[in-house]
């Protein structure tokens, strides 16, 4: 065999020991690929058909469903208190590439946002999001998803604008789950 037919052939084999590894890890189906990666179920807790109170009054609802092969979290916010608008919709999704949660929620009267997020421990989601102010002021919005030991939820979101010396509760909300 002439020397550049052996340099070709044992090139392109050594290009197929890298390559075999890489495939065999591969999953053999794609779309099981989120549903059993345990990043990608750490805010499983939070799917179904809520309830939501401020206080003791009833005043939404919300469904987190999850779609996209498992891979994302629908959320439906339905406004119950005689509010014409404040309906929204959020998309959770944990990005392989970023190391963390994301969050995105657009609603009826034109408010959006979007958050990074990651797990603080199992059945507590910690998000966090800037809304710059003006006079280069910055407010920083900590907004966590807490299982609670009685299967609620609690939704609550604080905030700061003096670098985290005070912080204000934006709300606190309860989270039933619909029968």
């Amino acid at each position: 065999m002439p020397r550049p037919l052996i340099a070709t052939t044992l090139a392109s084999f050594m290009g197929l020991l890298l390559v075999v590894p890489a495939a065999a890890q591969a999953p053999s189906n794609p779309a099981e690929t989120c549903r059993k990666d345990a990043k990608f179920r750490e805010q499983d807790f939070t799917l179904g058909s809520w309830d939501v109170y401020t206080g003791d009054k009833k005043t939404d609802e919300v469904t987190m469903t999850l779609i996209l092969n498992d891979c994302a979290i629908e959320e439906h916010w339905t406004k119950k208190d005689g509010h014409p608008t404040g309906n929204g919709i959020g998309l959770f999704n944990y990005s392989a590439l970023l190391g963390s949660w994301g969050y995105t929620w657009a609603t009826d009267n034109g408010a959006a946002t979007s958050f990074r997020g990651n797990l603080v421990k199992p059945g507590e989601m910690l998000y966090v999001t800037e809304k710059p102010l003006a006079g280069g002021k910055v407010r920083l919005r900590h907004w966590t998803l807490s299982l609670m030991a009685d299967g609620t939820i609690r939704e609550l979101a604080t905030g700061t604008e003096d670098g985290g010396k005070t912080w204000t509760t934006d709300y606190d909300l309860k989270w039933v789950r619909r029968k």
